[in-house]
This record gives C-alpha cells, sequence and structure tokens, in this order.
C-alpha cells in the first residue's frame, strides 16, 4: 500500500505546480511531503523492498573479507645462534615422499597387519605408507569418484572383476605394473592368473595377490542317512536340497546370498550359469542370455532356492549363520568359513545341537567341493598401481608388497587367500607350496590340520583355471560394469520375490545388460519375442 501511495501522490502535484487553487494546492503539498517523508522513513528502515528482496540485494552487494592463506608449519624454527649470519641456519629436511594404499578389507586383524607393513616399508625405504581400509561394496563407488575429483591413490588392492576394465578406463598404469612385474619375475606368478588380467596392449592391468574357490559345504552326515550323493552336479544337487528341507522343523535344504546389492548373489549364479554352459558374452561381444543353456541355468536356480531355501532374503552373514546354526544341508560360500566351522572364530561360533558338546563338529562332518558339473568358479584379489601414482615409489612399493611383506598378507585369513605369486626366483614354489600350513585364527591349527591335505591340494589347485564370464572373451570392461551396477543381482533378486518368472526374467537381464554398453553393434534379440 505504501508504494500505491507513492506512487499516486507523485504523479499529480509538486511545489513549482501550486500557483492556483489555494485549498487544492494545501492539500496537495501536504500529501505530497507527507509520502516524501514516509519513503525516506521506510528505506531508512530497509523495509522499503520486501524482505527476501532487501536481503538478496544486500547480499549481492556484500563483499566477503578474505580468507587468510592457512599457515603451515613443517618444522620447527632453528633456534639462533649468537653471531651466525642469516645463511648459515640449517636447512630444513625434505618430507619424506608418500604413497596411498587401497585395501578392500576391514578387519582388525587386516588393519594389524597392514599397519606393520606400512611401517617397516617406511623403516627400509623412508617412504610415507597411508594404508586405507575400504569396505568392498563401497569400492567400485569410491573409486569411480577418486577418477571424477583427481584424487585416486597410489595402489588399489581390489577383486578381479575390476581389473581389466578399470585398466581399459585409464585407471591403472599398465606400464608400472609391467615394470613392477619384471622386477619380481613374470615367472613366479601363476601363468593363468596372468592371462585372466592382460590387457589388449600385452601388459598386465594389474598383479594377482590371492585367491580362491567357491565352495559347496554340505554335511556329509546328513548325505549319509539320507544315502545321498555328493552335490557336484545339478541332478545331484537338486536331489539333495530337497531331500534335506523339512520346513515343519525350520531346515532349509539349500542356502545362499540373494541380497540384490551383494557381489555374491551374481557370482553365485554366474558359477551355476557356468555349470550348465552358458556363457555371458562371446568372443565378437554380443550377450548371448537368451541361449537356451542360460534359460536353463536361471530355471534351475529358481527352483532350488524357491522351494529349497528360507523365506525372504538372504545374506552372505544369514547363510553362513544358518550352517553354522544345523539349518540347512547345503550352502555356497568362501573358504573363510572352514575355520568358523572348527569353531576358531569367537565371533561366529557353531551353534547346531551337536555342536555344544562337540564344538569342531562341523568340521567333521562338512564335506566340500569346487566344482558343479565340472565347472569351478574362482576369486581373485589384485593389486593395481593407478595411473596418477609416482612411478618409481609405486612400483618400489609394489616388489616390497610381493617379497618382503608378502608372507605377511597371506597369514590374515589364509583360508581365502591362496598365494598367485608361487614363489621367488630361487625358491620357486616357496608360498604356495607352504599354503594350508599357516596357522588359522590365532590358533595351532591349519587347514592341513583340520580338513587333510587332500582338501588342501583341492582348495589350492586350479583358481586362476575356472571359468569367469567375459574374461577370456576380452570383455574386461562390461564384466567391470555389470559388477559395479550389480545388474544381475538385482534381477535375481526381483525374480526371487515373484516381480519376474525366470523366463521374464532372462530377458530382463538380457535387456538391462545390453543397455549398459554403448553402441551396441548386434540386434536386440528381444525386439522380435511375443509380447506375453
Amino acid at each position: 500500500m505504501a508504494s500505491g501511495k507513492w506512487q499516486v501522490a507523485s504523479s499529480k502535484t509538486s511545489p513549482a505546480t501550486c500557483n492556483l487553487q489555494p485549498a487544492t494546492c494545501n492539500l496537495q503539498l501536504f500529501t505530497f511531503y507527507f509520502s516524501l517523508f514516509t519513503l525516506l522513513l521506510l528505506t531508512g528502515c530497509g523495509l522499503a523492498n520486501p524482505p527476501r528482496l532487501a536481503t538478496a540485494t544486500a547480499q549481492a552487494a556484500f563483499t566477503p573479507t578474505p580468507s587468510p592463506e592457512p599457515l603451515i608449519l613443517t618444522v620447527a624454527t632453528p633456534t639462533a645462534v649468537p653471531g651466525a649470519t642469516t645463511g648459515s641456519l640449517p636447512a630444513q629436511a625434505e618430507p619424506n615422499p608418500s604413497i596411498t594404499v587401497w585395501v578392500n578389507e576391514t578387519s582388525a586383524a587386516h588393519k594389524t597387519m597392514l599397519d606393520q607393513m606400512a611401517a617397516d616399508f617406511e623403516a627400509q625405504h623412508s617412504v610415507d605408507v597411508d594404508m586405507v581400509l575400504v569396505s568392498p561394496l563401497l569400492l567400485p563407488d569410491l573409486v569411480n569418484t577418486a577418477v571424477l575429483s583427481g584424487t585416486l591413490p597410489d595402489i588399489i588392492i581390489h577383486p578381479l572383476e575390476f581389473s581389466v576394465g578399470w585398466a581399459e578406463r585409464g585407471v591403472f598404469d599398465t606400464a608400472a605394473n609391467a615394470a613392477a612385474l619384471a622386477e619380481l619375475g613374470a615367472d613366479t606368478f601363476n601363468p593363468n592368473a596372468l592371462d585372466l588380467v592382460q590387457t589388449s596392449s600385452g601388459q598386465p592391468a594389474a598383479l594377482p595377490t590371492s585367491g580362491y574357490h567357491q565352495l559347496v559345504i554340505y554335511r556329509t552326515d546328513w548325505f549319509a542317512e539320507r544315502n545321498l550323493a555328493m552335490p557336484n552336479t545339478f541332478r545331484a544337487l537338486a536331489t539333495a536340497a530337497e531331500a534335506t528341507t523339512d520346513r515343519d522343523n525350520l531346515i532349509a535344504g539349500f542356502v545362499v546370498p540373494t541380497e540384490s546389492n551383494l557381489v555374491t548373489t551374481q557370482q553365485i549364479f554366474e558359477h551355476i550359469a557356468l555349470a550348465n554352459g552358458c556363457q555371458l558374452v562371446d568372443d565378437a561381444g554380443e550377450i548371448q542370455l537368451l541361449d537356451p543353456a542360460c534359460a536353463e541355468a536361471l530355471t534351475f536356480y529358481f527352483t532350488l532356492i524357491n522351494q529349497n531355501s528360507p523365506i525372504g532374503v538372504q545374506t552372505d552373514t544369514s547363510t553362513r549363520n544358518a550352517y553354522l546354526a544345523g539349518r540347512t544341508g547345503l550352502i555356497m560360500g568362501p573358504p573363510s568359513l572352514l575355520p568358523q566351522l572348527a569353531g576358531l572364530d569367537s565371533a561366529a561360533l557353531p551353534r547346531c545341537p551337536e555342536c555344544a558338546a562337540t564344538p569342531d563338529f562341523l568340521a567333521q562332518n562338512s564335506g566340500f567341493i569346487t566344482a558343479i558339473n565340472d565347472a569351478e568358479f574362482g576369486n581373485m584379489s589384485l593389486l593395481g598401481i593407478t595411473s596418477t601414482a609416482e612411478r618409481e615409489t609405486a612400483v618400489l612399493f609394489a616388489t616390497y608388497w610381493f617379497s618382503e611383506g608378502y608372507e605377511q598378507w597371506l597369514a590374515v585369513d589364509p583360508a581365502r587367500k591362496v598365494p598367485m605369486r608361487w614363489g621367488t626366483p630361487d625358491s620357486p614354489r616357496q608360498f604356495i607350496d607352504s599354503w594350508g600350513r599357516q596357522p588359522l585364527a590365532s590358533s595351532d591349527d591349519t587347514l592341513e590340520s583340520l580338513y587333510g591335505p587332500d582338501v588342501v591340494a583341492t582348495l589350492r589347485e586350479g583358481i586362476a583355471t575356472t571359468g569367469r564370464w567375459g574374461l577370456p572373451q576380452g570383455q574386461g570392461e562390461l564384466i567391470t560394469t555389470l559388477y559395479e551396477e550389480l545388474t544381475l543381482s538385482i534381477v535375481l533378486q526381483e525374480m526371487l520375490s515373484g516381480y519376474f518368472s525366470s523366463d521374464q526374467s532372462i530377458i530382463e537381464a538380457y535387456n538391462r545388460i545390453v543397455d549398459l554398453i554403448p553402441n551396441y553393434a548386434f540386434p536386440n534379440l528381444t525386439d522380435n519375442l511375443p509380447d506375453e
């Protein structure tokens, strides 16, 4: 209203125009000066503009005081010496070079070991080491964020599915990794492991550190009571799962992780798919999921879990706990479960009915196989030098990791760390031959003493010759994207939750994977499928 009144008053008169009609002029003059006074008063109080506009105007006009430059004190100022000139002051020591290492392990035992490795390396080479323990679930996102922000570490310990893809994107310096390999000796490494991570340039994407088989673990006592065959084929696996399922007593015949945000959900289906001859992609890059072998594998997977697993989504932890509690006779998981079956992990003790009297009952009554229909699935951990690292320092650390530091790495959670560097030039099988005899979980027990040399040999051999989707076909970039997005894990959980049938799910999986491939060079085979 004040703004409107001012506009009306100012449009009618001013002091210079009042020479006629005195009464009218006096009223207009009063109105003019009253309006002028009101405007000045409002302007002085900051109310001539609406509050938000006035605030914005003030903020735009305000120039903040510049922040002072940070004061960085590297060393203490030397004490003045009487009679000394400025030129005689001692020079400040140059800081040590530094290196940052991301490791996809988070346990307290790993932290202690890695801190010791860092201290040893610093003492030997005067290089500061920052060991950063990163959750495996967060690692892909953190790496991609670091690429965008220019904050990559110097070295990343990571799983196999990311090696080639990250190298092809420029995350890893393949020439630096090749230099470290040459320093160590390529013939000291598992040759099949090196083949899996070779890039199109002929250089290694990263250096294989350790690995393990994905296992089928089963209750041998239950199998003997029911006269069941070893579950190493689809038929035997399905028969055993059905025979050991007892829903009235809360016993599930087969339990595996099915959560959509877990890598293991995807890996278990990949193992089953490989067991039926299903490949994700061919050498030319065409997606193969619509092949009958893949549809059959998905139908088998769905039926096995739908009919013989607990209701609801399962995780790595719930799968393990079901077996430790004696509520399932079949699971799939890593060999790090083996010390837990023997009661060596206080955080995950066996709780089966027989375990109270015999703590290692499950270790005595469990069998382990690595192959289903002769197909195995191997996991590996690798060390990759990044493209932003200072090459000489990073190569120096990599050679330390695989020599002086290597046995420290292998000693923590050794059940899932079969060495991919077999030995040294002077002792070619130093590391691989001693695997299986390392103490487990701060005890005197070893895998060999608990399970025997035959099990150790089974767990140790052939990890890098197992089939892995996409890598033998040169499709490392696709595999990296698939595992970053967890595309199949999501589709699998949706199928098990009832959103899709297995027939619909294989089409969903195909389309979602095709969508991940820029400029896909092949026709989409679902375009001509009839609508359901």
